[in-house]
């Protein structure tokens, strides 16, 4: 008699929120934008698009389909992160999130780190540094290739909707593809810390020393 493997039901995907584009000025507090701008790029500003900037991370966080890839500073947004871990426990969603060592470590984003699976198929979470252990500064979002968000916005109330920050979203797929690079190597540089791989580390110093940065300027006289 041949032994039968049992596969364990799998619940079904939640079909994912579609996301207008076209109705983008919806998240703007006047709804409407200034005329004359790029076809494929709209901003907004808090404090005073604040409600829309929340409500618009959330809605484009719960319309991925197939990925979302962060490079989050300031990770403290309790409905952003909750559509996130709703969109890891598909399987057909890959979700990649690199955070700033110094700032993962808060009280709040501590808790929230906590509720994760890092070890769930299709899911990977990095903490650390920059390249030249340095804070890991990028606030970039992109969801399934196409859309990207980026700015000076931190991902929590205050800086959604009480301090000046900038919020921008962009569908251009080249735009995406030349961030994706940027947050692919990032998260990699991360995991290799986390992991202790010390190559990895000399590595990225003697990157860093071939092409030293800038010099700062001066102070002004």
């Amino acid at each position: 008699m041949t032994a039968s493997t049992t596969v364990p039901a799998t619940t079904p995907a939640a079909a994912p929120t579609a996301f207008d584009w076209a109705n983008l000025a919806a998240y703007k507090t006047d709804g409407r934008f200034v005329d004359g701008l790029p076809p494929d790029e709209r901003t907004f500003f808090s404090p005073y698009d604040g409600q829309g900037i929340h409500r618009l991370i959330v809605d484009v966080l719960q319309s991925a389909q197939s990925s979302i890839v962060l490079n989050m500073y300031g990770y403290d947004d309790d409905e952003a992160d909750a559509a996130i871990r709703s969109k890891a426990a598909q399987p057909n969603v890959y979700v990649q999130m690199s955070l700033d060592r110094s700032q993962a470590g808060g009280v709040h984003e501590a808790e929230l780190l906590k509720a994760w699976n890092a070890d769930a198929f299709g899911t990977s979470i990095a903490v650390g540094t920059s390249s030249r252990h340095a804070i890991s500064h990028l606030k970039v979002l992109i969801v399934d290739g196409v859309y990207t968000i980026t700015g000076s916005t931190n991902w929590s109330m205050s800086g959604e909707q009480q301090q000046d920050n900038q919020l921008s979203i962009s569908r251009n797929a080249a735009f995406a593809a030349q961030c994706r690079a940027v947050l692919d190597r990032n998260h990699a540089f991360m995991l290799a810390q986390m992991r202790g791989q010390a190559q990895a580390v000399e590595a990225a110093a003697k990157i860093a020393a071939a092409h030293p940065a800038p010099a700062a300027p001066p102070p002004a006289s």
